[in-house]
């Protein structure tokens, strides 16, 4: 826990049936049924400590079956989790997920997106290739691949925001504080802009998601106090 920041990095919300569960027993690992884990590409890297204390340490101390329900990077990191020593599996995709690189082919100022896609999915079958069994044959946990185009959705992001609903009545979400993500290298979180904004200075950008990766160690941290003493009055509403 060394290098801690000051600042508390991790938030956590709960919806009412969750939050009274906390207040009478805590959260153990064995009432956890499901797990979603969102798309947001690079953003996702800093949930890496809290995946590997998760998937490494905390579920292992339960036995129930488990859905992994996971959409974009959120997919890749509940289908790592599936693997054999998922830490160790975890932290291998956090690792070859920075040293991504997506240089345009000579003569162009920028990568076309049907390159991108055909370099990402190579990625995939070097990360995955020949273990494809182990993350459908999972004797716990049965992985929920969510596949949508949204095309121009973000342009109607505010129009199409999840509000609080019923749905969400036994879910517990763990998020980032936002000061404290004010302290990460440009004041963010990792992002698909960065391809762009650092060009082909790729160790620049490396150097940035590492630190990044680095500090989100204490959202685990924190995780891991709080469920030694969990505290109802550090969860907020959903």
């Amino acid at each position: 826990m060394a290098g801690m920041s000051h600042t508390p990095a991790l938030r956590i919300y709960a919806g009412p049936k969750a939050l009274a569960h906390i207040r009478q027993n805590g959260l153990a690992p064995d009432s956890i049924r499901v797990i979603p884990a969102a798309a947001g590409g690079p953003k996702g890297l800093i949930l890496g400590p809290l995946d590997r204390f998760i998937f490494g340490q905390w579920l292992p101390q339960s036995s129930q079956t488990v859905d992994l329900v996971g959409a974009s990077i959120g997919a890749w990191r509940m289908a790592t989790a599936c693997l054999e020593q998922p830490a160790a599996a975890l932290e291998r995709l956090e690792r070859d997920y920075i040293a991504q690189r997506f240089d345009p082919p000579p003569g162009q100022k920028r990568t076309p997106s049907w390159l991108v896609s055909e370099r990402f999915a190579q990625s995939l079958q070097d990360f995955y290739g020949g273990r494809v069994s182990e993350v459908l044959t999972h004797p716990r946990y049965r992985l929920h691949v969510i596949a949508a185009r949204g095309h121009k959705l973000l342009a109607r992001e505010s129009r199409w925001r999840h509000k609080p609903s019923h749905y969400l009545d036994s879910m517990v979400v763990l998020a980032p504080d936002a000061a404290w993500v004010a302290g990460l290298p440009r004041g963010k979180l990792p992002d698909r802009h960065d391809f762009l904004d650092y060009g082909s200075d790729h160790q620049a950008r490396s150097r940035a998601w590492n630190a990044a990766t680095a500090a989100s160690q204490q959202l685990a941290d924190e995780f891991a106090q709080w469920l030694d003493r969990p505290d109802p009055g550090r969860v907020q509403p959903l």
